[in-house]
């Protein structure tokens, strides 16, 4: 909370051989999300190791390349996904397409309720990205 209240927006934290950056966004609540984790004594290829890293060097933070992975990581997530896929308008084109495939009306909240409880978990759909 120490970070949060002095404006801090990333943490990078390691063990030597884990590494993991998260950015933090102030508000309530505060969201922390895991953008970057990196073990160095892990299965993964140097190369993949290395090209990680990348974004803890001088050159990428001063290009700001980490925002960008986190923004993009952040758009992606599953509670991301989750969001997008019981929104008015996936779900009224699920509608439509389920009245062309089969004839079927379904209500297009009946849709989100059905999306949500059989092909959601239920994690999907809480917190943040």
């Amino acid at each position: 909370m120490y970070a949060v209240n002095e404006g801090v927006e990333w943490i990078t934290l390691t063990n030597g051989a884990v590494w993991q950056v998260y950015h933090i966004t102030g508000g309530l609540p505060v969201v922390i999300d895991l953008v970057l984790e990196v073990d160095l004594l892990g299965d993964e290829p140097p190369a993949h190791k290395v090209s990680q890293l990348f974004f803890l060097s001088r050159e990428s933070l001063k290009k700001r390349q980490i925002d960008e992975l986190w923004k993009a990581r952040r758009a992606t997530s599953p509670a991301s996904l989750a969001q997008v896929l019981v929104s008015d308008p996936v779900a009224e084109a699920i509608r439509k397409e389920l009245w062309r495939q089969t004839g079927h009306r379904v209500d297009t909240a009946e849709i989100v309720r059905l999306v949500s409880d059989t092909l959601l978990r239920p994690s999907g759909l809480q917190g943040s990205a």
